[in-house]
């Protein structure tokens, strides 16, 4: 059994004895780059192959050598006057640039643009605060308008109107009803009569519409005031004293009370 060298990639192998050889010859076995023998379908390794020598050639590394620079003395002090000069002026330029330039931009442009700004804004706030006060203002005109024009009819607000007039005319009917069941204790209703903004307001119904009471409610009213409420179409308003000198038809001692001295009629 003789051994065989086999060279592979510069390396001389030694495959130890020819049925192993055999196999590398056949394509049955290879050597890989770790230099063992291994089978080519199983791809097991068979042998650890030993080597003798390694005959890749070697390569020769080049050294270069790095010679020193030439000195030249007119040269470097023309190099560093140089550097010397742009030092300066860089030195002077940003001195120059936050000492004065960048103060001078901001009191000159930046400041003033500020308040430019500022006050533009400013005004654009008071005129829209002004436009939406009007379209404010505007909005509740038209909702209180549209609530006057439709939250109730004419005839809904008359029998309104009726129903204040008819209160104020029962309270005033209820000083005889008082009088006939022998209770005189009516200061409570004759303020309210002779109140002045319950009168103004009695009068204005009348007077704005003659036929706003109802023939027999007219006729009541008639009888208590003992005169017509209109002449020649005009109401004759009805005043304080005249609810008083009411309430005297009917034994009411107006001389005990401040009721007429507080609404003169």
């Amino acid at each position: 059994m003789a051994e065989h060298n086999v060279p592979y990639n510069g390396i001389i192998y030694i495959i130890p004895n020819d049925e192993l050889y055999q196999k590398y010859k056949n394509s049955e076995a290879f050597i890989d780059k770790y230099g063992r023998l291994i089978d080519s379908k199983s791809k097991r390794v068979i042998k650890e192959l030993e080597h003798k020598g390694d005959q890749r050639p070697v390569i020769q590394k080049k050294v270069v050598m790095v010679q020193p620079p030439e000195e030249h003395p007119i040269r470097d002090a023309a190099k560093q006057a140089a550097a010397d000069v742009a030092y300066n002026y860089v030195h002077t330029a940003v001195d120059w640039t936050f000492d004065i330039g960048i103060p001078r931009l901001w009191h000159e442009h930046i400041v003033p643009f500020f308040h430019r700004t500022k006050e533009a804004l400013t005004s654009k706030e008071l005129e829209a605060d002004a436009v939406l006060a009007k379209s404010k203002a505007s909005t509740n005109i038209a909702v209180e308008q549209s609530k006057a024009s439709t939250r109730m009819t004419k005839e809904e607000a008359d029998a309104e109107k009726r129903k204040v007039l008819y209160h104020w005319l029962e309270m005033l009917s209820s000083l005889k009803k008082l009088h006939d069941a022998g209770e005189m204790d009516t200061n409570s209703t004759l303020a309210q009569l002779t109140d002045p903004a319950m009168l103004k307001r009695v009068n204005g119904f009348l007077s704005e519409n003659p036929n706003l009471l109802e023939t027999d409610k007219y006729i009541v009213l008639h009888g208590l005031l003992g005169r017509d409420l209109y002449k020649e179409q005009q109401l004759i308003p009805i005043r304080a004293a005249e609810i008083t000198a009411v309430a005297e038809k009917y034994g009411y001692d107006t001389r005990n009370d401040k009721t007429e001295d507080n609404h003169n009629g």
